[in-house]
Parts: C-alpha cells; sequence; structure tokens
C-alpha cells in the first residue's frame, strides 16, 4: 500500500507541476500580447514592401489572407467642434489591389466615398510599386458601389518636357481608355503632383477634363471660395482666391480649377532642403529626410482634417483638406515599410473612424462643381 501510495503523490506533483507550467506561461503570453503597442516602433526585422515574403497578396509574414488585421485604434484626441458641417475627400492613386481588397471593407464599415484615380496601363498589370495591380473587375465592383472613378494617366509618366502628342497620348486617351470599360471620368489627377503650373500641360488637361488635382507638402486645404483677378481676400484669410485658369498675364495660378490640390498621405518626406536648391543641381542639394510612425501619420492627419476650421467658421465652406492614399499594407506599424507610398490596414481603419467619430461628412472628388460665372468651386447639392 505504500508503495502505491508513493506512486500516486508522485503522479499527483508531476500533474500539478504541469498544470502550473501551462498556466504560467498562459499569462506570461496574455501580457506580452497586451504590451504590444500598435502604434510603436520595431527596431528589428523590417520589412521593405507588402510582397517581400507572400508574393505580394499578404501581410508581408506568408499570410495570403486578404482579410484586414483587427484593428488596434489610438487614443481618441479632443477636437474642436465647429457650427458649420466638416467635410473631407478621400482619394487612392495608382490602381493598387489594396483598393479593394483593404481599403473598400474599411469604407464600407464607416459608410464613406473614396474617388480611385486609375492608371490605365497599370491595371491587370500583375505587379507594379512592389505590387500587386488592380483589376478591372474591381474597379467596376467599386463603381458599382457607389465609389468614384477618375483618371490619372496612361503609364504615370512625368508630364512637363513631354511632347504635345505625348501629353494628348497620357491625358487624353487615359480618358478614353476608361470610357471603353464603362467609366465616365470627368476629373485628372496629375502624376506625382507635376504639371499644374505648366501652361502647356494644363491646356492639354483642360481639353478633356472639367476638374484637375495636385498636391503639395505643406497643405491638405483646397480652397473654394473666388474673388477678382487681382487675388483678393475673403474672411482676411491669406490666400489667393481666384479661381480661373489664368491671371491677365496668362500666368498659371496655383489655385484654379485645374489646380485642385490636395496632401499626399507618405510616411517617408525626403527631398532637398528649400537653401539649397538654387542650383538647381538635386544630386548635391542638402537633403533631408524625415520618417514618421503609425502614431505620428495619425497626429499629421487629424491636423490636416482640421486645418479647415480658420477657413468654414460662419456656416460658409471655403476650403476642404483632400488627403491620399496610394498603398494599404496589412503591417503592424509604418515603421516596418521603406516605402514612402505605405499606409497601413489599422492606421487607416483608425483614421476613418476619427472621422466618423468626430462628424466629418466625407465626400467625392464628383461631388465638385465649378461655378463659370463666379469662377469658383463648389459642393453639390446631394
Amino acid at each position: 500500500m505504500k508503495k502505491i501510495g508513493g506512486a500516486s503523490s508522485t503522479t499527483t506533483f508531476f500533474i500539478l507541476t504541469l498544470a502550473f507550467s501551462l498556466l504560467f506561461g498562459a499569462i506570461l503570453n496574455i501580457n506580452i500580447t497586451i504590451g504590444i503597442d500598435a502604434f510603436a516602433k520595431k527596431s528589428s526585422n523590417k520589412v521593405s514592401d507588402r510582397n517581400s515574403n507572400d508574393g505580394g497578396n499578404g501581410d508581408g509574414a506568408g499570410n495570403n489572407d486578404n482579410t484586414p488585421t483587427e484593428p488596434i485604434l489610438p487614443l481618441p484626441l479632443p477636437v474642436e467642434k465647429p457650427t458649420n458641417s466638416k467635410f473631407v475627400i478621400i482619394n487612392f492613386d495608382d490602381s493598387h489591389e489594396s483598393d479593394y481588397s483593404y481599403a473598400k471593407p474599411i469604407l464600407d464599415r464607416y459608410g464613406f466615398k473614396a474617388t480611385f484615380f486609375e492608371v490605365c496601363s497599370w491595371i491587370e498589370a500583375g505587379y507594379h510599386d512592389n505590387d500587386v495591380s488592380a483589376t478591372w473587375e474591381q474597379i467596376t465592383a467599386l463603381q458599382q458601389d457607389g465609389m468614384d472613378i477618375e483618371a490619372h494617366t496612361m503609364t504615370h509618366p512625368g508630364l512637363n518636357g513631354l511632347s504635345q502628342a505625348d501629353l494628348d497620348y497620357e491625358i487624353g486617351q487615359s480618358k478614353q481608355c476608361l470610357e471603353n470599360h464603362g467609366f465616365n471620368p470627368t476629373i485628372f489627377a496629375y502624376p506625382n503632383g507635376k504639371g499644374s503650373d505648366n501652361p502647356k500641360v494644363v491646356d492639354t488637361v483642360a481639353k478633356y477634363y472639367d476638374l484637375a488635382r495636385t498636391d503639395t507638402k505643406s497643405s491638405a486645404l483646397s480652397l473654394l471660395q473666388c474673388g477678382d483677378e487681382s487675388g483678393g481676400n475673403v474672411n482676411n484669410q491669406q490666400q489667393r482666391i481666384y479661381c480661373g485658369m489664368y491671371l491677365h498675364d496668362g500666368e498659371v495660378i496655383p489655385e484654379n480649377r485645374y489646380s485642385i490640390n490636395s496632401w499626399a498621405h507618405k510616411h517617408i518626406d525626403e527631398g532637398c532642403s528649400a537653401n539649397s536648391v538654387d542650383n538647381g543641381d538635386s544630386d548635391n542639394c542638402d537633403k533631408f529626410r524625415f520618417e514618421y510612425n503609425n502614431a505620428q501619420m495619425f497626429q499629421k492627419f487629424v491636423s490636416a482634417v482640421n486645418s479647415q476650421y480658420s477657413y468654414n467658421k460662419d456656416g460658409i465652406v471655403r476650403a476642404i483638406p483632400i488627403i491620399v492614399y496610394h498603398i494599404l499594407v496589412n503591417y503592424r506599424d509604418l515603421s516596418d515599410s521603406n516605402r514612402p507610398i505605405d499606409t497601413t490596414v489599422n492606421l487607416f481603419d483608425a483614421e476613418m473612424r476619427y472621422l466618423y467619430d468626430n462628424g466629418f461628412k466625407v465626400i467625392t472628388m464628383a461631388d465638385l462643381r465649378y461655378d463659370t460665372n463666379s469662377k469658383s468651386l463648389y459642393i453639390k447639392s446631394s
């Protein structure tokens, strides 16, 4: 009996030890999981692009499931509540497959519509920008769901310096290409925001489109209200507000129907310092480079969409922020990406939730109209 009892005691001790080990391991795992900050910078094992390990169609870790990971949202920020309506326009450029697989489900979640600027030759091309291209079927599905489909050239070249024949091909044929597939683009977007200050380029765009979008690094605001041709002010805002194509001297001006401003949502900002480009040699200039993680980009986004408040205080909408995205990736944080145009799925979800929670009205580029009498942009009535 003692022998049997001793074996039983040994067995009982082994079982208790094993149970305690499993319980401690589970607790440790929970603590580690809870301690992960979705907006914290990862210091190692960086992934340069979405298709590094999974052929460009998953999450960069061999996962081919295109279902976005459940986002971990940042803490809500205090927001000034103006009395007028708050508007935002969301754009996606360059015909990426993530427009359909990642962006659309999140936009649908919050009831938002966006504008998608398509590069015709990149559709169904397989890969571009190290990412999977969209298909005509996916773009058609976007339109059928109420999304706005517009034109972004045939091959995405720099437009400055092209011959007139090449300009007509890139700008005019891109409209025809989309029309051949059942779309009716009336708005054009300049590749990399270049060309809106070039009269030759603008004249070509004006032959085919009603409006055109460019971008700057300094502001997300597109100005709507216009005054006289001398560039007067509205509500003491220091801005040029004439929205026609040209001043009397023939110069292309910054704010007009073919130069609608926007802000490219890029987490890496690099270029030449302003005081070092006088010689025009970008290879030998004093260069800068800034990298932003999810938390920092979220703050930049909040600042961009809230910048309209000083313009729209009395119930008149004079300015609308336009945010331009490119590729959504299923990374944990932007610190895992070396590609400037990436936006993580969880960050995009957090930004759309911010708009939803704070009462912003999200419209599309197609909701903008141009009044030929006042030479100004306005939002069409719903």
